[in-house]
């Protein structure tokens, strides 16, 4: 088992390039003026997590923490923004993950449309004795959208949308007893042939900033482990540490099963870049000075 680096590093993603930072709160001020003197005062927002260009700034940095859990008699490692203890006054914030168990509509679309490519994956051979299958109806309607030349395959993607929208409610389909049963009894056909339908996906993971100091709730963790590739969660009483492995999605930093693009890491010393901001201003625009900042400048 690999072990964080000492002291601040990155977090680059070996595939795409991309780096995981983060994005400091904005600090309003709400300073008031009380028996002629004006009380300073401001409120600074919560940090985002993102992925992004590896630039060398302090948005870049992290380090790890390891905290001894009381209850649990066990430590863990907590992945912490070097930003946001330095620039901010929010105390230290840290990787969190989320887990949402609950199928979304977005989670049965994208069963649909994997189900859908499928059906059409199906060989000629498969297809055209599957092909018997769908009714009259649907036959007259595929030849006046595609025309009668059209190739079985090319009518039967419009059968098996209406399949994927059978099985996956939330694509909405007028009430059709004969076209469900027929489409029922096509896809048993095809789950005999091993063309099965997925399961809807849930258990869709997020990412965020909250803080070290905070309490683990049921569905939420922010303990870390790095084997010198992957990251994951590092207990599974909250989230499956199966279910936690770091992946670069799109641009989008989420946690999913081991195995697949984007989930490979590499943790190096962070190496400031060579035009870093005033550090006195850039606190103070921050928030840990507040509603002085403008007398910086």
């Amino acid at each position: 088992m690999a072990t964080f680096p000492d002291g601040n590093f990155t977090i680059v993603n070996n595939e795409t390039g991309r780096c995981i930072r983060v994005r400091l709160g904005w600090t309003e001020d709400v300073s008031k003026w009380k028996a002629g003197t004006k009380y300073l005062q401001s409120v600074t927002g919560e940090p985002d997590l993102e992925l992004g260009e590896p630039d060398g700034s302090a948005a870049t940095a992290w380090w790890f923490s390891t905290i001894h859990d009381g209850v649990e008699r066990r430590s863990f490692n907590q992945i912490v923004s070097h930003a946001v203890g330095e620039y901010q006054n929010i105390g230290d914030y840290c990787v969190w993950l989320d887990i949402n168990w609950f199928p979304t509509a977005e989670d049965r679309n994208r069963a649909a449309d994997e189900f859908r490519r499928t059906l059409d994956d199906m060989p000629p051979d498969l297809k055209e004795k599957l092909a018997v299958l769908p009714p009259e109806a649907f036959w007259e309607e595929a030849n006046a959208q595609l025309g009668a030349g059209a190739s079985l395959s090319k009518k039967l993607e419009l059968w098996h949308v209406y399949c994927a929208s059978v099985t996956f409610p939330e694509h909405h389909v007028e009430e059709d007893h004969d076209g469900v049963e027929a489409a029922q009894s096509y896809m048993d056909a095809a789950a005999e042939a091993g063309f099965h339908r997925p399961q809807v996906e849930a258990g869709r993971t997020s990412t965020r900033m909250y803080g070290c100091g905070a309490r683990r709730e049921k569905d939420s963790t922010y303990r870390w482990a790095y084997d010198g590739t992957h990251i994951y969660g590092a207990d599974s009483k909250t989230v499956p540490a199966e279910r936690t492995y770091w992946t670069d999605e799109g641009g989008s930093l989420i946690g999913r099963s081991k195995g697949g693009p984007g989930q490979t890491w590499t943790l190096a010393a962070w190496k400031p870049s060579q035009a870093q901001p005033d550090p006195v201003k850039a606190v103070a625009l921050t928030g840990l000075f507040g509603p002085i900042a403008g007398l910086l400048g």
